[in-house]
């Protein structure tokens, strides 16, 4: 009987004891994975506050900087999404899943994934690279756009009749330029780029070119008459006192230059002729 009871409780013990050992480790676990979780859960909240506020301070301040740099500088030209509204939505969209991505990276850490943790890492590492290249496309959104206003109203000024062409072209190329400039921070398009560069080059060299073309066409245009006229001073009828009639100005010539006269009226007021109006213009001689 002594042996059969000893037998008995040896039986019971071997049972009991492994069981409350597994049980005790689970509680104690799943207490761990508990405190564990909801770090993971305060530190989520946070993040998602953080970024919310702090990618909606940069998108508002990245409005109104952008809007003061390109105030009055908004042509028919401008592609879509290169507004500064847009603009500032990319800038702020980056800046708050950079905030997320920096909050996910510390909950994870939190619940001691080695692995998901080291690619969370490597993908935060990366995303300045990404801020870098929507830096760099907002840059030349700004420049583009004030190069093309320069250019158009010059063109305008001098009546130019295919002034978007020119304008399109222009903020294309410089859009381009920047583009294969921001993609090399996403390690993309290393290869192109020196292609890419070389067909800017060409692009850039003929479009001063046609600027200078154009320009110089200008010039002479108002230049040759002046410079005609000018050469042909001494045996041209009009002189100094002269009083004349030139469309709907009439006075007396007090100077006559290289590139303009200048008319007396008779109240006394002066009125500055350049010298390409002789040629558009009859032009009366009075007694």
């Amino acid at each position: 009987a002594f042996a059969q009871g000893s037998t008995e409780e040896f039986n019971i013990e071997s049972i009991l004891t492994p069981t409350t050992d597994a049980l005790t480790e689970f509680w104690t676990a799943l207490i761990q994975w508990a405190g564990k979780l909801i770090t993971v859960a305060i530190v989520l909240i946070v993040g998602l506050i953080a970024g919310k506020v702090t990618g909606g301070v940069v998108e508002r301040a990245s409005r109104k900087i952008l809007e003061k740099t390109t105030s009055g500088h908004e042509s028919e030209t401008d592609f879509p999404g290169s507004k500064p509204k847009e603009s500032a939505k990319l800038i702020g969209a980056t800046v708050r899943w950079f905030v997320y991505l920096f909050f996910i990276l510390a909950a994870v850490n939190a619940l001691e994934f080695a692995a998901l943790t080291e690619g969370l890492t490597s993908l935060l590492l990366w995303i300045p690279n990404l801020i870098a290249f929507v830096i760099i496309l907002v840059i030349g959104f700004v420049i583009a756009n004030f190069v093309g206003k320069w250019l158009d109203q010059e063109l305008k000024k001098q009546k130019y009749e295919n002034s978007k062409i020119l304008v399109t072209v222009s903020k294309v190329i410089i859009y381009l330029t920047f583009f294969s400039i921001a993609i090399t921070q996403l390690g993309v398009g290393k290869d192109i780029i020196p292609i890419l560069v070389a067909a800017f080059s060409w692009s850039i060299a003929v479009g001063i070119g046609a600027a200078i073309a154009v320009g110089l066409g200008f010039a002479l245009k108002d230049i040759l008459p002046g410079a005609i006229i000018s050469c042909s001073r001494k045996r041209s009828v009009l002189k100094e006192g002269q009083k004349i009639k030139l469309g709907d100005v009439t006075g007396k010539i007090v100077s006559l230059e290289s590139l303009h006269l200048v008319v007396e009226k008779a109240n006394g007021e002066k009125i500055i002729i350049p010298s390409k109006e002789l040629r558009d213009n009859r032009v009366t001689i009075l007694p």
